[in-house]
């Protein structure tokens, strides 16, 4: 058996991004930008005003003679237009939020510090002496013309397609998605609309792993069970192989019908296909012909934690991304965890900020069978491998998968 890290190394060490494509700016959220993204023009595109109220002569705000100036109202701009009327000295013009500074004012008062007889008044009353600038968002402030706004190889968020959006770019080049192709095993797997009959279980794996692909961003591609055959496995590799990855599940332990090890030897080749983890100890690594192939336990629950350990960075690696593995945190351990694995043991756990620290609760039973394990698991705890024991009220680390949750 290899380590879970040397496991990730082999994997990772096999794995590119995947080539780029355009896509149109709506669908790029969560993809990784293959172009640094260089500001064609200033943002804002020209001085604006910050506040609805008037725009002035800075010089012309000074109180006389102890008493407010009063200036004369000689028009308005509304954001969307534009105007070539100049405010001349003891002027001012009426200005919406966001709309262009009009020629020769150099600051911007705030209806509040005004007074005036209404909308259609032709005088306004200046309560506060404004300085140069006030109120004025000058143009290039955000980003300027020829600045490299977004670098290559970031992930694209809801900010960075509210950057692009402000720059124009309707189409985006982004490392493309891996298709991916799932496929379940075992002569026991019936669909999940299907009606159970005896020895027989639902294809809750097939399910499970769909929706994790499709949340670490790549495309999803169910193609149903392959029965325990070697011509039935081969079947339905060959209909695997013309996609990026193949995730399967079941069928690489040490049993009579699993097969996967013996097709991937026979078409491809194979990495490795032990890890000195628990659950989770047959994993598989290798390819069918070109194509990765990440070869997964039958059990749900090890089919789940390893999908977290080795399938979500290399689908984040084809798809570009710098961080490819979940962040680990020290925790304190909430109960006794007295059972002696010899193999690195992943507790499903539920991770919260109690008065000042970051403390771990397990999820119940911990069997590999167990499903209902992985509810409210927004962590996995590692307990070490040889035997180790830990006691309530230890520290140890642990893998997060969620963001922790914040004690009321």
């Amino acid at each position: 058996m290899i380590s879970v890290e040397e496991a990730l190394t082999r994997i990772l060490a096999e794995i590119q991004p995947l080539n780029q494509t355009q896509v149109p700016l709506a669908e790029a959220l969560g993809l990784v930008l293959a172009e640094d993204v260089i500001a064609k023009e200033n943002i804002p595109p020209f001085d604006n005003s910050a506040m609805d109220g008037f725009a002035l002569l800075s010089k012309d705000s000074r109180p006389r003679n102890g008493n407010p100036p009063r200036l004369r109202v000689t028009g308005g701009i509304a954001a969307g237009y534009v105007t070539d009327q100049a405010v001349e000295e003891g002027c001012a013009m009426r200005i919406m939020t966001g709309a262009p500074v009009p020629p020769g004012a150099d600051t911007v008062i705030q209806v509040e510090l005004t007074r005036n007889e209404g909308p259609e008044s032709e005088w306004v009353e200046i309560l506060q002496e404004v300085a140069p600038g006030n109120n004025i968002r000058p143009a290039g402030e955000d980003m300027h013309k020829g600045q490299t706004a977004l670098q290559r190889g970031i992930e694209i968020g809801p900010w960075e397609i509210g950057i692009l959006a402000t720059l124009g770019y309707a189409n985006v080049l982004v490392i493309r998605r891996p298709r991916v192709a799932i496929l379940s095993t075992g002569d026991e797997i019936v669909d999940v609309g299907e009606q159970l009959q005896p020895g027989k279980i639902r294809n809750s794996n097939g399910y499970l792993l769909e929706a994790a692909v499709r949340r670490a961003g790549a495309e999803a591609h169910r193609l149903g069970v392959a029965r325990d055959s070697v011509a039935s496995l081969r079947e339905k590799l060959n209909e695997a192989i013309t996609y990026d990855l193949v995730l399967t599940s079941g069928g690489v332990s040490v049993g009579d019908f699993d097969y996967v090890k013996d097709v991937m030897q026979e078409q491809g080749q194979m990495n490795f296909w032990r890890i000195n983890m628990r659950p989770g100890k047959p994993v598989a690594f290798g390819r069918i012909g070109a194509v990765p192939l990440l070869g997964l336990p039958g059990n749900p629950v090890s089919s789940a934690v390893t999908f977290e350990l080795f399938g979500l960075p290399l689908i984040r690696k084809m798809l570009g991304h710098q961080r490819l593995v979940k962040p680990q945190i020290d925790v304190v351990v909430a109960e006794d965890i007295r059972e002696r694995a010899m193999r690195r043991h992943y507790i499903r756990a539920n991770v919260a900020w109690q008065n000042g620290l970051f403390v771990a609760h397990t999820t119940g039973n911990q069997g590999s069978h167990i499903m209902t394990s992985l509810l409210n698991a927004n962590a996995l705890l590692i307990v070490p491998e040889g035997g180790v024991i830990l006691n309530a009220g230890d520290t140890a680390k642990a893998m997060m998968l969620d963001w922790p949750e914040v004690e009321s």
